[in-house]
This record gives C-alpha cells, structure tokens and sequence, in this order.
C-alpha cells in the first residue's frame, strides 16, 4: 500500500534489516536504555508513595479510640476466636476486680488488726525493724527487740503462741522461715520481743545474728499452741530448756500483768550450770519477787561450776544432775491434787468424797528432752505439730501418775529437717 501523498515513509517499518538491526541496538545499548529505564522506575515508584500517603493520611488517635468498641465486638463475636476472647475478658475483670479489692478494701481492713488477728492469706507480711539486741551473759540466749510499723500496732495473741519469722535478704543470703515464741506482753504497743538462742551451727540464729540496728525482718501467720485461760486451773506446771525459755516468760508476763489470774505457775527451768544462768537476774527473779504467791521458779542444772548464782539453795530451788521423777516430784504440782486440802487436816471427812483438779504440766525442750520425758511431738508438714495418740504417750512421766490429757508437749525442734 502506497503512502499518503506529502508523508515520508516511516523507517521503522520499512525493511526487516533496518528494524532488526534497531531493535538489536535498542537492548545492547546499557548507557542509553537500561540505566534510563531503572531512572524512570525509582522516580514513578516515588511519586506513587507520595501520592498514596497524601491521599491515605494518618488515623488520629480519637478516630482509633473510636474504632475500638466495634474492634472488640467484632473480636468477641468472631466464629474462631470469639469464645477464647470471651473467656479471656471474663478473666481479665474477675482478676482485676479481685486485686482492686485486696488493695482497697481487705489489705487496710486487715492493717487495722492486731498482728496475730490478721488473716495471713489477705494481709502481706509485717516488717518489723530491729531496734536492739542483747545476749544474756555467759549464755547464747539473746533477745531481740523489734519494731512494729507503726507505733499503735500490737501483737494481740492469744496464749500461748508462736509466729512464723522470716528472715529476709540479710547479708545477701536467701531467706529462711522458723517459727519463734514472742516473749513480750500482747498489749504492748510499738514493738515485740524474742528470746531466740544463737546456737551455732544454726542457719536461722546465724542470720539473726548478723543483724544490725535498722535491718529488718518479716512475720508471717500466727499460731496458737497451748489455750491459756485465767483461772481455768489452779496450777501450771512448766518444765523448759535454756531454748524454750520464751514460753516461760511469755506465760509470766500474761500472769503478772493480770492481778486477777490466781493461776500459780511453777517453773522447772533445765541450764548447763548454775553459774551463768541466762534470765535468772533479769526476768525470773523480778516476776517471782513481784508475785511471790502466784510465780515459783525452781532449776535443774548439770553441774554445780565454779560458782552459783546467789539466792540458790541446793535441793530446795536447785537441783543437780539429770531429770529423774525425784526432781519432778519437788519442782512442779502433782498429778492430782485437792481443790480444799484445808479440809483433810483435822476433819474425818474421806479423801475420796473432796473435789480434785489436775493441774496441766508444758514440757517445751529439745525432742531428746520430750523423749524420756513424755514422748515426742510429731511435726505436720512444718505447719503445726501433733501431741501424738495414746502410743506417743510414754516416759517417766507417765510412770509418775500424769495423764496424757493433762500434759501438753510444744514442738521446739520440729521443722522436717531438723536433726533430732
């Protein structure tokens, strides 16, 4: 077909050598074809980024705080993930309303206690700051004293009871919990005391004994040992080690401080010597010079020593050796005794037809003590300790006439790993 008239023919189409030869030169020419091409793509890439971001624009954030609602309700509803998302919210406000109401409402409920009142899995642990510390001389016996945090705050326990310590991070070394009879009053505001012996080897005393003016530990749940009541018996017989020596002095504290408790507590009190005995100047004799009708402290020692505390009169208030039913027998109240002895003296009334009592005999020492004594106390878990069945019931004690009912063994010693 002939061209247009006035138009040159195009020579691109014209011949097949001329076109190839073109085209040919067109893909091997890099400077002019290649290179332009990259060039022409990076700059059609970037308009098309700027021209996307300027015609899609940045959500604000109220138009995303809007969009929530319906997110989460398309979440909820959602056939795959709806029922996870629902059982996941429900969790997430039964957790959160559950926190808010310990924080709120039960952790101040609870602060307002006293410590031993407190429910131990809604209250957190009471950090107690160590003012001072003294050992008794020529003993291991030290006693702590502590503060509490905040000076109208009290004990409040009930007689006789132990609290669970724990000793924190001192020196860097791991915590460790034991289980501690305070020896100061209930009612006793601002601080608590204890009496802990700083035996050696001793993980919980060796901590202990690190302690410095301001450090502080923590006191868990309370537990309550031997239900002490005024007047509930006549007597109260004791027998301790130099260890257990905090029952003894919180059960002459409560006496002392009680004009009208006429219980009469006898103290049978185990040591080494008789001349470094520990509490003897600084708690026993004060207690049973103040209630000399109502507080009788006997001891029982190895040897007599070099010398002997004064005041001490052998085979009267001092006894050497071991504990043998003799001992017993002078230091603390029979197995039964009459309500009215007034009443045998001088009158043919029958022993048989008067009323009697028997008064409770607390043994707290060492289980080697308990063994031959009364029998030992079986540990639950480092939670409490059991007095045992009848089987667990043995010793010279119960040779002596005591009934197992009226004899009750504190678990000193009792932890699960404790060496016994």
């Amino acid at each position: 077909m002939a061209p247009p008239p006035g138009r040159l023919p195009d020579p691109r189409s014209a011949g097949g050598d001329f076109g190839s030869h073109h085209n040919q030169q067109h893909e091997t020419n890099f400077s002019d074809s290649a290179y332009h091409k990259q060039k022409r793509q990076k700059t059609s890439s970037g308009n098309a980024k700027t021209n996307t971001s300027y015609q899609n624009p940045p959500k604000r954030w109220s138009y995303i705080l809007q969009d929530i609602p319906g997110v989460v309700l398309r979440t909820l509803n959602d056939i795959n993930k709806g029922y996870v998302a629902r059982v996941l919210a429900v969790a997430g406000v039964v957790i959160g309303t559950s926190y808010g109401i310990y924080h709120v409402f039960l952790v101040p409920w609870q602060e307002r206690k006293p410590l031993a009142r407190r429910w131990y899995l809604f209250c957190p642990r009471v950090p107690i700051t160590l003012l001072e510390k003294n050992r008794e001389e020529g003993s291991q016996m030290i006693v702590y004293r502590f503060a509490l945090p905040h000076s109208y705050d009290y004990a409040g326990y009930e007689p006789v009871s132990s609290v669970r310590m724990y000793s924190g991070c001192v020196r860097q070394l791991s915590s460790l919990t034991r289980w501690y009879t305070p020896i100061s009053h209930p009612r006793e505001r601002g601080f608590i005391e204890f009496a802990i012996k700083d035996c050696d080897p001793g993980r919980m005393s060796g901590r202990l004994r690190y302690l410095e003016r301001g450090d502080v530990v923590y006191l868990g749940r309370w537990m309550k040992e031997f239900h002490y009541k005024p007047n509930k018996t006549p007597e109260i017989g004791l027998i301790c080690s130099t260890s257990g020596a905090s029952v003894a002095l919180q059960l002459m504290n409560i006496i002392a401080r009680n004009p009208e408790d006429r219980t009469k507590l006898s103290l049978l009190y185990c040591h080494c010597t008789a001349g470094n005995i520990p509490f003897k100047t600084t708690y026993f004799d004060p207690f049973q010079a103040q209630n000399p009708d109502r507080i009788v402290v006997r001891y029982n020692v190895l040897t007599m020593g070099t010398k002997s505390h004064p005041g001490l009169v052998l085979h009267e208030n001092l006894f050497v050796g071991n504990l043998d039913p003799s001992t017993l027998q002078a230091a603390l109240p029979p197995p039964r005794s009459f309500v009215r002895p007034d009443l045998m003296s001088g009158t043919d009334v029958p022993g048989s037809t008067l009323e009697t009592y028997r008064a409770n005999i607390l043994v707290c020492g060492p289980q080697t003590m308990l063994n031959y004594l009364c029998g030992r106390v079986n540990p639950i878990f480092n939670f409490t300790y059991w007095q045992g069945g009848f089987w667990r019931y043995g010793g010279f004690m119960k040779d002596m006439g005591y009934k197992r009912q009226q004899v009750y063994k504190f678990g000193t010693s009792t932890h699960i790993f404790a060496v016994h």
